[in-house]
């Protein structure tokens, strides 16, 4: 039986393989040799952070768009790219926005877009309209770049600019110049935005702002595929070339880029040329990776990844990196469900999901266990939040004292719901990662024995993206949370509010005390309580288990020795426009 259900996936992957190592073998041109291959795990969908800032898009984009500050992969500070020094926090002292604090900001001279034209505030205060305009898709970025009160900008000088707060703001800097900007000429050539000031942009003037339909036709085309997919255009140190969804997305190095030579690492370019290829088999990736199609392989299996480092014929050929990233894996849960929102049910999940066992055959023992929304690496994590132990005994009480009963003998737990006799069954919805594959199982065996009933469905993330999470149509899906490596991690996610088709809170969990404490957390200017309120705040999540944290894995990459590289906790894990060929540096175009 087993071989009769598994010969078919052989013959696909050994077709697949087959078809891409056609596909994927090259003569060594010349242009090749200064070409870095890159195995995508799944096809970015939308190369936009504005309105997509997905972990695997974000790969992609990383080399296009660039804010005016972000952290530097070695030394995790932040560190100035299209400014020349990172600005001061000012408090305001009297009008309007007393109590509050400002940055003034002066873009870099030199920072230009592919047109030859200055980078200028005109183009800050256009990328933060766009966001703030609530009908773009901008969601989850105008959860923080909301807390701007207004931009100043200042006609003698287009470089300059000032954003102010209207009161002080937890993460106000990184708000202030961590974002991507957009070259305004490119995205908005016919300034749409331009006759509203940035103040109006919020989501008590939606209505107002959708009966203009120049504005309408603005967010149209910002939220639409031709900007996400074949008109893309940055400042960053490579441009878009071409993208065959499914297949490749190519970059290639700048030829008259403005901050050509510098050893800033988000400005370096280095490679000529990247290329992209969308494998989501792991199998097959790691043969084009033997094969010398593919030169960078993350996010693989710790099976795979030790197999690797253990095999004396691949030492001298590849490098080993697992950094650890800040992120984890957890299994969402729709907390508006009719039977999760139950916490009982949620807290017999959690207590029949074995993570130690995960961590140790899965990863080979690469991850630490999660216990909350904080990365264990943290000053900010709560270590006496204690992981949930795997105890299918202690499950079952949890179940029969809310009303859960086997009362017609069919192994599957029921009970009376808004009139109706319902069933303990479940849905998980996976999208063909072998993780969340594997995991699924183990639950749903685990789940049976407790008389839960779980039913694996896998469909393209895509549609789980659209059709489920969004609307809040799922019951249970495993998924990533990947966080920043800033000090004070934005909590918006856990805050009711964000409880939107386009809000970061797709699990609808709602805490009247977490939201009073993330709304404190903003303005609390003492470390120490800031400190204070991130644990008390992880407490209450753990209490109400809103989803079931399982580990923050180390990432697992291997990148080919003919490319000097390294590995930083930055996600996501690597830098290629900082590689070189072996023996040389990368440094300014050739």
């Amino acid at each position: 039986m087993t071989g009769t259900m598994t010969s078919p996936r052989i013959i696909y992957l050994a077709i697949i393989g087959f078809l891409l190592l056609l596909t994927s073998c090259r003569p060594e041109k010349q242009e090749d040799l200064d070409t870095v291959h890159i195995r995508l795990k799944k096809d970015p969908e939308r190369i936009n952070p504005l309105v997509f800032p997905n972990p695997v898009a974000r790969e992609v984009y990383q080399y296009l768009h660039l804010p005016l500050a972000d952290y530097d992969p070695q030394s995790l500070q932040l560190t100035p790219l299209l400014i020349d020094r990172i600005p001061a926090e000012m408090p305001i002292d009297t009008g309007k926005y007393k109590g509050g604090i400002y940055f003034d900001i002066n873009i870099s001279q030199q920072a230009k877009w592919d047109n030859g034209t200055p980078v200028t505030a005109a183009d800050y205060a256009f990328t933060l309209k766009a966001i703030n305009l609530p009908l773009t898709n901008a969601g989850k970025y105008r959860e923080i770049t909301q807390n701007i009160a207004d931009i100043v900008t200042y006609p003698e000088d287009p470089k300059k600019l000032r954003v102010i707060f209207a009161r002080d703001y937890i993460n106000a800097l990184e708000t202030a110049v961590n974002t991507e900007i957009y070259p305004k000429y490119f995205y908005d050539s016919l300034g749409l935005l331009d006759k509203y000031a940035f103040g109006q942009f919020t989501a008590e003037n939606e209505d107002i702002l959708r009966q203009d339909s120049t504005i309408v036709r603005f967010a149209r085309a910002f939220n639409g595929v031709e900007f996400s997919s074949s008109r893309i255009s940055g400042c960053g140190p490579y441009r878009f070339v071409s993208w065959q969804p499914n297949q490749t997305v190519v970059l290639e190095k700048k030829p008259q880029y403005w901050a050509a030579g510098s050893m800033v690492p988000s400005l370096m370019q280095g490679p000529g040329k990247i290329v992209f290829h969308i494998i989501p088999d792991e199998v097959t990736a790691v043969s084009q990776l033997k094969a010398g199609n593919v030169d960078v392989i993350n996010e693989i299996s710790a099976e795979s990844y030790v197999a690797m480092q253990e095999d004396a014929t691949m030492k001298d050929k590849f490098s080993f990196f697992h950094p650890s990233l800040i992120k984890q894996y957890y299994i969402n849960i729709n907390n508006r469900d009719k039977i999760l929102k139950d916490k009982n049910v949620r807290m017999a999940l959690a207590r029949l999901t074995d993570v130690d066992n995960i961590l140790k055959n899965i990863e080979n023992g690469m991850g630490i266990r999660a216990t909350g929304p904080i990365h264990p690496l943290k000053k900010t994590y709560n270590e006496k939040v204690t992981a949930v132990a795997y105890d299918p005994e202690k499950a079952k009480p949890l179940l029969t004292e809310t009303g859960w009963k086997d009362t017609d003998n069919d192994g599957i737990l029921d009970k009376v719901i808004d009139g109706k006799k319902q069933a303990l069954e479940l849905e998980i919805l996976i999208s063909g990662q072998e993780l969340g594959r594997k995991l699924s199982l183990m639950l749903q065996e685990n789940a049976r024995k407790a008389g839960i009933k779980i039913n694996i469905k896998e469909k393209d993330f895509k549609l789980i993206r659209t059709e489920n999470l969004k609307p809040r149509n799922f019951q249970l899906v495993p998924s990533v949370l990947s966080q920043d490596i800033i000090a004070w991690d934005d909590l918006s996610r856990w805050h009711s509010e964000n409880n939107t088709p386009d809000g970061s809170n797709d699990m609808s969990y709602s805490n009247s005390r977490v939201d009073d404490m993330i709304d404190r957390i903003l303005t609390t200017k003492s470390d120490t309580a800031r400190i204070t309120l991130y644990k008390k705040i992880q407490e209450e999540i753990a209490g109400d288990q809103p989803v079931i944290f399982l580990y923050c894995p180390e990432e697992k990459i291997v990148i080919s020795r003919k490319w000097a590289a390294t590995a930083s906790a930055k996600r996501p894990g690597y830098m290629a426009n900082t590689f070189a060929k072996a023996g040389e540096k990368a440094t300014t175009n050739k």
